[in-house]
């Protein structure tokens, strides 16, 4: 059974563009911006987030703590894809993505690194089980 990775991003070329490379090693669904795709994500959780983070209404790093803030969500990894570097600027303490890639990534690098945050959550979850 193929990971589901829930993808948020504004630009419909950008998301499909996704949803197409990705799909041959993930289940894919869709949202065009923040707010559908943590309505999405409460709904029918994937096991990773790839979310851009200049969107207009809820961004990618709000996007990110509101997940984070979710018991339901809160184990969700968040990966971002973004043209801009990360921002400096951010509160500390501030829920972070697993990981940030800048664009143009290439594909083989981005889905190397869905595969790496997945491996990454399975087994902290595994040792947080473990620990209980």
């Amino acid at each position: 059974m193929k990971p589901k990775v829930l993808i948020v991003e504004n630009s419909w070329t950008m998301r499909e563009t996704l949803r197409l490379l990705l799909s041959g090693e993930f289940d894919c669904t869709v949202a065009a911006d923040g707010e559908a795709g943590l309505a999405h994500a409460l709904t029918e959780p994937p096991d990773v987030l790839l979310s851009d983070v200049n969107m207009e209404g809820i961004d990618g790093y709000e996007l990110c703590r509101r997940v984070r803030a979710e018991p339901a969500l809160a184990h969700l990894p968040v990966v971002f894809v973004s043209g801009y570097a990360p921002r400096a600027d951010l509160e500390p303490g501030q829920p972070q993505p697993d990981a940030y890639l800048v664009k143009p990534v290439k594909p083989p690098y981005l889905i190397a690194q869905l595969h790496a945050v997945l491996q990454r959550a399975r087994g902290a979850t595994a040792k947080a089980a473990g620990e209980g």
